[in-house]
């Protein structure tokens, strides 16, 4: 058995910027990867194809699971006849805005990569991503980065100095579509606080557009957004479309906030690197206990043995 590891996101501030004929929203975003996690075990079965299940019920194990998208886009692609079991260990909420789904389909896009020797390249490895979501190119390298268009045009930026983030997990998801249906884009224009914060690098200029409309739908995100700044953060604001909140601050400020408000979760930025090598999988092929998981994987095998036939 395999062991990997599949992290959220959050925005650190959201522009949406445009319409497209499609439907689809253009949008300016800093993504930041964060220390909650999801668990995935696999383990290769001797069947072609997919054996999936997890421990949220809330979350649909079947063919619409981000994981069996990516695993079936790349048995379609690369012409893959093997099979897998993964059980996912959920901890990432859906519908929270924290790109958990995203994550597990990058995670599987990289692991079957590696994994079954594909050597497929990295420009086909994030056109393969952003087929399956805007999201999922970022957790290709995860860390910091600029998204733009509908959020998969990437910029790797300058990691952020280390810092506590304590996050707030409504139990209510929030529909995505929703929020963007009942958004309202307008012609005035304004300075991007994006761009004065690529200047300025000052995290407290930075805004969430879609704040306005997640809130007057679910008023109990403003209601947590309140509490959590009259809690001395200097830094309140929700993530993505929402339903997670987070705050940036003291560590012994947001320990002393995460005692009093219930469903938080007190955890860290994480960069680049240090997300790479703890999902295990370098996406120029190379891996550190991702290798040697798959090397001691590998040698439990049953070896065949040689028929004098």
């Amino acid at each position: 058995m395999i062991r990997l590891r599949s992290f959220a996101k959050i925005n650190l501030g959201l522009e949406v910027t445009g319409r497209r004929n499609d439907g689809y929203h253009t949008l300016r975003t800093i993504f930041q990867t964060i220390g909650l996690s999801d668990g995935m075990e696999v383990r290769e079965r001797s069947r072609a194809g997919l054996r999936l299940d997890g421990d949220d019920p809330r979350v649909p194990w079947d063919e619409t699971n981000t994981i069996a998208r990516a695993f079936r886009l790349v048995a379609e692609n690369c012409r893959l006849r093997r099979g897998l079991e993964v059980f996912v260990s959920k901890r990432i909420p859906a519908g929270a805005g924290l790109g958990g789904g995203s994550g597990n389909a990058a995670v599987m896009l990289l692991f079957l990569d590696r994994f079954f020797g594909l050597g497929l390249p990295a420009g086909q490895l994030a056109e393969m991503a952003a087929r399956l979501g805007a999201d999922v190119p970022f957790f290709l390298r995860g860390g910091t980065a600029l998204g733009e268009g509908i959020g998969e045009k990437l910029t790797g930026l300058p990691a952020l100095r280390a810092r506590p983030v304590l996050l707030c997990l409504p139990p209510r998801p929030v529909s995505t579509a929703l929020v963007f249906s009942r958004f309202r884009l307008t012609r005035a224009r304004f300075p991007s606080k994006i761009q004065l914060f690529l200047e300025k690098g000052d995290l407290s200029i930075l805004r969430n557009d879609l704040e306005s409309v997640t809130c007057e739908l679910f008023p109990e995100i403003r209601d947590i957004r309140q509490k959590m700044a009259q809690g001395g953060s200097g830094y309140v604001q929700m993530t993505g479309s929402g339903s997670a909140v987070f705050a940036l601050g003291h560590g012994r400020r947001l320990s002393a906030l995460a005692r009093r408000l219930p469903g938080t979760v007190l955890t860290r930025f994480i960069g680049s690197k240090t997300y790479q090598e703890s999902i295990g999988v370098w996406p120029s092929g190379k891996a550190s206990a991702f290798g040697a998981e798959i090397r001691r994987f590998e040698s439990s095998r049953p070896r065949k043995t040689h028929d004098p036939r």
